[in-house]
């Protein structure tokens, strides 16, 4: 990747991070699958309200104890077949209501497509960041 590139990309990681950030402070919260996806997103400086996806026993209750405690659901889940099958499930009981899945494209767009799961994206940005 060229330097030009590279630095255009971390640009966008940074927004990213901030947009989420402004996100929050209107009582909207970041979902991901696990505990290094949030860990992942800590690192790179989001300081809103995240959960793990995995951290609830099914749908029924996430449903029941996060999405009727917030304005949208900013859903970041991995790109793969298991993140693809609960993103499907969550939509399919809510309808789509205060489903938030932009910021997934706009993720996938920033990095190319390279990052399937949330979790690679600290290593994607310091392998970016190096000279």
């Amino acid at each position: 990747m060229k330097i030009e590139n590279k630095q255009a990309t971390i640009k966008n990681i940074d927004d990213f991070i901030l947009s989420l950030n402004d996100e929050s402070t209107r009582n909207s919260i970041v979902i991901v699958e696990g505990k290094k996806d949030v860990e992942a997103l800590y690192y790179l400086g989001y300081i809103g309200k995240i959960k793990a996806y995995h951290h609830f026993r099914g749908t029924t209750n996430f449903i029941d104890r996060c999405a009727m405690n917030y304005n949208k659901l900013i859903l970041l889940l991995d790109s793969d077949k298991k993140g693809n099958a609960i993103t499907k499930k969550i939509l399919s009981q809510l309808n789509g209501k205060i489903i938030d899945l932009n910021y997934k494209k706009k993720l996938l767009k920033i990095t190319g497509g390279r990052i399937k799961k949330i979790e690679e994206i600290k290593s994607f940005y310091n392998y970016i960041s190096e000279k």
